[in-house]
């Protein structure tokens, strides 16, 4: 029941700021228990500060609270304390904000606060009309801002509600010369349009284009001191220099390989004479370490087969990899082909 001699707007106002008061904020989308526990401790200070008559104070912290953990009585809190702050676009917005979150959240009487508080403030809306005319508007890489802030297109021509302030309007675009308006938006439903004048072209010697850089190349001896610049790297250097290393590699590995088929050849041929000592008549021995000399030399043998198939394999591939390499025009030449005896391979260094 409404007091005597209070006024039925001092009444709805109460209504709501006890609304806003006796029920807890509705905080969703929490990324944990010490974020949700900094935006209580934000929204207790903001409601704080807003009971002492800082406003400028305590918006701050309600959009920090906002910002970290969502919910529908910030929302309002906040709201309400744009309207305080004479914020009249930005508490409208907010307001309407808060009507959906909270008719979202199934809490009716809320949303029917927060939508009569929007309908009260938009007849208070100031407007701001920022003009372009066409000619502008087809201007690649126009872009036009609000004291820092861009202006998307949606917002030309279109009279959009903003808080009364001062703003400069500034616009810019590759190659046109910049241009930029202070203006001011006064309280109480002003409207205030800019009319944004046809760019001029800036002039060339302003205009930044980026031309291909060309190598230097000096063509005249280079003065006592000076550092002359490097030589460009011939094509295919770097990489015909890899390729060139591996097959050094490979080369010494097959090299490595023929020596270890060597030793085992020579070896299998050292045990194959002692085993035909001990066995002069074949498979009858005439001493027990025979049959054991003659499979020493089998497997040496064996041994030896594998190592010089490796080693010819890897002297081959390293030959291949040396001669085709990338080189200089006056580095080498190779002929690589098939004939009717099997694969040619030339090459020759210069």
């Amino acid at each position: 029941m409404m007091a005597p001699g209070m006024k039925p707007a001092s009444f709805a106002r109460s209504i709501l700021l006890g609304l806003l008061i006796t029920t807890p904020a509705v905080h969703v989308m929490a990324q944990s228990a010490s974020d949700k526990a900094a935006a209580e401790a934000l929204f207790d200070q903001g409601r704080a500060a807003m009971q002492e008559g800082d406003f400028a104070r305590a918006c701050g912290l309600l959009e920090r609270s906002q910002h970290i953990d969502h919910g529908v009585g910030t929302l309002l809190y906040l709201a309400e304390c744009y309207e305080k702050s004479g914020r009249t676009a930005s508490a409208w917005a907010t307001f309407r904000e808060g009507a959906d979150a909270a008719a979202s959240a199934n809490e009716q009487a809320r949303a029917r606060l927060a939508r009569d508080r929007a309908g009260r403030l938009e007849p208070q809306l100031s407007r701001l009309l920022i003009q372009v005319p066409a000619e502008t508007q087809q201007i690649a890489g126009l872009t036009i801002e609000r004291s820092g802030k861009p202006v998307p297109p949606a917002f030309w021509n279109v009279p959009v509600p903003v808080d009364p302030s001062e703003y400069q309007v500034t616009v810019s675009a590759p190659g046109y010369e910049p241009w930029a308006q202070t203006i001011t938006v006064p309280e109480r439903a002003a409207k205030v349009a800019v009319a944004v004048p046809t760019l001029k072209k800036a002039p060339e010697s302003d205009r930044s284009s980026v031309s291909p850089v060309e190598p230097i190349r000096p063509t005249t001896p280079v003065a006592s001191g000076a550092v002359p610049p490097p030589a460009p790297t011939p094509f295919g250097s770097e990489h015909g220099k890899g390729q060139r290393t591996a097959g050094y590699v490979i080369g010494a590995a097959g090299i490595v390989a023929v020596g270890i088929g060597s030793y085992f050849g020579l070896r299998a041929f050292s045990k194959n004479g002692e085993a035909k000592d001990q066995c002069p008549r074949g498979y009858v021995c005439d001493f027990p370490d025979g049959p054991s000399l003659a499979d020493e030399a089998n497997n040496a043998a064996r041994a030896s087969n594998i190592a010089f198939a490796v080693g010819g394999v890897a002297l081959i591939g390293g030959a291949v990899l040396l001669l085709t390499s990338p080189r200089s025009p006056s580095g080498t030449s190779t002929q690589v082909g098939v004939a009717p005896t099997g694969f040619i391979l030339k090459g020759s260094f210069q």
